[in-house]
């Protein structure tokens, strides 16, 4: 994926927000943007009311049937592969998490 200056943009506004990050190669985060790194990279740390980073597998991000859920004290986010972002949220969606 290219670069977009637009879509960093958008992105810095999510500094410090909890969101969901969908990326191109399906995986979900629910977290927030705790700082970027390089300008091409996020930091991403646990969102509100969580203490570990949620990332759901693709194979769950649109059909939540399995149990592929992975929780990292924090995670990296190339920004390049950041294709859609939530507006800021307060709690985990009901079932985001479920595995």
């Amino acid at each position: 994926m290219e670069y977009n200056e637009e879509s960093f943009q958008d992105l810095q506004r999510h500094l410090c927000q909890t969101a969901i990050f969908y990326t191109a190669d399906g995986y979900a985060y629910y977290a927030k943007i705790k700082e970027f790194v390089g300008g091409k990279i996020a930091l991403l740390v646990p969102g509100a009311g969580q203490t570990k980073v949620i990332i759901r597998h693709p194979d769950q991000t649109f059909s939540p049937q399995g149990t592929s859920i992975i929780r990292e004290e924090y995670t990296y986010v190339d920004l390049c592969t950041v294709v859609a972002v939530t507006s800021p949220l307060s709690a985990i969606p009901s079932g985001f998490a479920l595995g």
